[in-house]
């Protein structure tokens, strides 16, 4: 009997020293993560993008719009920015001119257009130009478009310009 116990308690002794043992173990984890800065422009019920391309006819010159010199196309698009961190929108045009009359002989430079949020114009050109600069949140930007036009009436033509807008994080 003496012996079944002395064995007994060598088990249970073992058994306790590995539960203590077990119980002093432990793990440290770190857990880090990484959020990088994001932004993204998307055109009215559209879904956001690094960049959006969009179209807009230019419509013929009133005779206001002869007497101040230039064409106003308010709220020609809407974009919206989303954003965690800072931002700018940029301008682009995809092309040199604002097209040619149908004869030739007449092509509306690139220059007479300009893109303007809250009424800060900026020349549009074949190089992008910051339009609008802003900060974390989701941004609704109205673009107005102004367009120069010459003394004389313009020519028959087919007159229309496509532009790029792109955003970038700070």
């Amino acid at each position: 009997m003496r012996k079944l116990i002395a064995i007994a308690a060598l088990i249970f002794g073992l058994w306790a020293g590995q539960a203590a043992l077990a119980a002093q173990a432990s793990a440290t984890v770190h857990v880090r993560w990484t959020i990088l800065p994001f932004a993204a422009i998307s055109l009215t019920g559209q879904p956001g993008q690094e960049s959006v391309v969009a179209t807009t006819p230019i419509p013929d010159p009133s005779p206001a719009d002869y007497q101040r010199g230039f064409i106003v196309i308010q709220d020609a698009l809407k974009l919206t920015v989303f954003s965690n961190t800072s931002w700018t929108v940029y301008v682009q045009a995809l092309s040199p001119n604002l097209g040619t009359s149908f004869d030739g002989g007449f092509t509306w430079p690139i220059e007479a257009l300009s893109a303007g949020v809250n009424g800060n114009f900026v020349p549009v050109s074949l190089r992008p130009q910051a339009l609008a600069r802003g900060g974390r949140g989701v941004h609704s930007l109205p673009v107005d478009y102004r367009i120069s036009i010459p003394q004389q009436p313009l020519p028959p033509g087919n007159y229309q310009v496509t532009l790029l807008y792109t955003v970038t994080t700070d």
